[in-house]
């Protein structure tokens, strides 16, 4: 994704291991309840003052774990049994910063998009952590028409073409999808093959989420599930009465045609 998405905080919960120098380096395991390039939301069991300096492990997406990162307490308070502290990173490599950036902003973009819009951003950071970022050449094939249908793609930048072959065989463009469209999404439910295929119209990048992923996902998280496939329904319900109203105004127009003729 490009650089000129700038990171935010968003809300999340998710495990996390630090190692208190000042305590002699005792190690302490709590939950992550906002993350941003700039540092971390730390619940944890005992209190931290401002200024202690930590080493913070956390798994940023499967197989993909950060260890040891320095960070600084910069606010703490309490509320009832439970310490709360913003942590800040301190010397983050640039390139890490600008992964961690680029993976928060991206969870935020995908609430933008309609299938993803409703949820929370720890919802939102499930879908992110299946979701695997393509790329293809200007005028590369995506996919082709009749071929299986197995996953959902979501345009990041560039722009892509869908297309569906005439009677005679030639590619018609039908539609043009940019920045936060999406396209596949019938893949994600049924295992038939494409109505049509889609084009890259020029350099893409695409977010692509298999439908294996996202049915181990909708297994293991219940009200997540239930959220998505009532989005999904809706989509192509939505899909289905413009179909019907396109074949409606055929009728229409051709019984008009004929009785003009006749």
């Amino acid at each position: 994704m490009q650089e000129r998405r700038k990171a935010q905080r968003i809300e999340i919960k998710m495990a996390v291991s630090v190692v208190v120098r000042e305590l002699g380096d005792r190690f302490f395991v709590g939950t992550i309840t906002n993350f941003g390039a700039g540092g971390i939301g730390l619940s944890i069991n005992t209190f931290l003052p401002k200024g202690t300096e930590l080493l913070i492990n956390f798994e940023l997406q499967e197989g993909k774990k950060l260890e040891n990162i320095p960070g600084v307490v910069v606010r703490s308070f309490d509320s009832g049994d439970k310490f709360f502290s913003a942590v800040s990173f301190q010397n983050l490599p640039q390139e890490l910063t600008r992964e961690i950036s680029v993976y928060t902003g991206s969870v935020i973009f995908l609430k933008n998009i309609k299938p993803f819009s409703t949820l929370s951003d720890e919802e939102a950071w499930y879908i992110r952590k299946i979701s695997k970022e393509v790329y293809f050449r200007d005028g590369q094939s995506i996919f082709e028409e009749g071929s299986d249908g197995n996953a959902l793609y979501t345009v990041i930048n560039g722009k892509v073409n869908i297309v569906k072959k005439n009677q005679k065989g030639k590619a018609e463009v039908i539609a043009t999808l940019k920045e936060g469209d999406f396209f596949g999404e019938i893949a994600l439910l049924d295992k038939g093959p494409r109505s049509a295929g889609a084009v890259s119209l020029e350099h893409a990048s695409l977010f692509m989420i298999t439908r294996e992923d996202f049915k181990k996902t909708l297994a293991n998280n219940d009200m997540l599930s239930i959220k998505l496939l009532w989005v999904f329904i809706g989509i192509l319900t939505q899909r289905l009465r413009a179909v019907d109203q396109v074949m409606a105004e055929m009728l229409f127009t051709g019984r008009n045609g004929k009785a003009k003729n006749g």
